[in-house]
């Protein structure tokens, strides 16, 4: 398992985290700060792992995500729906188990918290975004 605050998924490629992808034989990896609207996501940067994203609703700002290599069993988030990429896919919204916290409610459309339960292991894997 891995995880990186990519500060922007965008700039990191170009930063060269592709390197890591190539190189990584991570079967998990929990990236925050992927700050990209869904639709201008380089999905080519995903190759192999099935995605988990909630990219929340401020425009360029926050997002987590969980990447695994099998699909996972089970999603949660604070928001309602998060998006799915299959590896070649295209992204999809998902219904995401939610997340209910009234401490945490007014945090639910920024995209600062993921979780899935992988499928080959009883494990529960979460990605947040603490500013």
């Amino acid at each position: 398992m891995g995880t990186h605050n990519v500060n922007g998924i965008r700039a990191a490629l170009r930063r060269g985290f592709r390197g890591y992808w190539d190189e990584t034989t991570a079967d998990v990896v929990a990236l925050q700060e992927v700050r990209c609207r869904v639709d201008d996501l380089p999905l080519e940067a995903f190759d192999g792992f099935h995605v988990t994203l909630d990219a929340g609703q401020l425009a360029g700002r926050n997002g987590v995500a969980i990447l695994t290599r099998r699909a996972p069993e089970r999603v949660r988030s604070l928001a309602e729906v998060v998006t799915e990429i299959s590896p070649g896919g295209r992204p999809t919204d998902l219904s995401a188990e939610r997340i209910v916290n009234r401490d945490l409610a007014a945090f639910s459309h920024e995209g600062r918290y993921v979780e899935v339960d992988l499928a080959d292991a009883p494990v529960r894997v979460a990605s947040l975004y603490l500013p």
